[in-house]
């Protein structure tokens, strides 16, 4: 399914510093990993919370709590290519590396 990335979420606004494409892409990415830890901003917005998709969840927490930086996606990776603080993220998501 492709997702779209919003300005509701943590992430930076399309022309503030993804210009570049990967950099779209890269946000794009993390966005979807974080709709899938809390719920896209339209459910959300309409009160539904999180998806009841688990295995998803499950898979998106994993990705958000790891600190490999073997892949070039992994989130550490996504972070740092969008100046952002990985685990200030995760905080701010309620997870903690290795949980």
């Amino acid at each position: 399914m492709i997702r779209t990335v919003d300005s509701d979420g943590p992430l930076p606004r399309a022309g503030e510093c993804c210009v570049d494409p990967l950099k779209r892409l890269m946000a794009a990415v993390l966005q979807t990993a974080l709709d899938d830890c809390r719920g896209s901003a339209y459910r959300r917005r309409l009160g539904l919370g999180p998806h009841t998709d688990l295995p998803a969840l499950r898979q998106a927490v994993d990705f958000v709590t790891s600190t490999d930086r073997s892949w070039p996606f992994s989130f550490e990776n996504l972070c740092e290519a969008l100046s952002l603080n990985a685990d200030q993220l995760r905080h701010a998501l309620g997870q903690a590396p290795g949980a």
